[in-house]
């Protein structure tokens, strides 16, 4: 039987990595990963979050900042736990990028990094990168 409603619009479901084994009953934040790599969710409404069998509401239950998620109380010891990725972008991320001509070219580390460059009038402009 075909899907029924709207078409998923782009890329694979994930499933990140359990961090249940980090519950204590105190700590709210956590680190994301999926396959021991840090996890940037571009949006907090594209996960499926559940805790102790209860999926949890976005913004109201947990929030995203960079490659962590915080949870608005503190996950019980032993809870049951998974969050699965409902949208990603079908390319592989760019992880670096290269600026200036072959010979003396520079090689920027991209993934959830920031940095900043100066334009020709000496003035500093910060960019920071949240890739997903």
């Amino acid at each position: 039987m075909g899907l029924i409603g709207r078409q998923q619009s782009s890329g694979a479901f994930l499933k990140l990595d359990d961090i249940s084994s980090q519950f204590n009953g105190s700590t709210s934040t956590f680190n994301l990963t999926i396959g021991g790599q840090a996890f940037f969710a571009g949006n907090p409404y594209t996960l499926l979050v559940s805790i102790g069998g209860v999926i949890q509401e976005p913004i109201a239950a947990f929030t995203i900042n960079q490659n962590q998620i915080n949870f608005a109380s503190a996950p019980r010891v032993g809870a049951d736990f998974f969050i699965v990725v409902l949208a990603t972008t079908n390319v592989d991320p760019l992880r670096s990028l290269t600026i200036g001509r072959r010979s003396g070219a520079h090689n920027i580390d991209l993934h959830g990094r920031a940095f900043a460059v100066k334009d020709r009038a000496g003035n500093t402009h910060s960019i920071a990168f949240n890739l997903a």
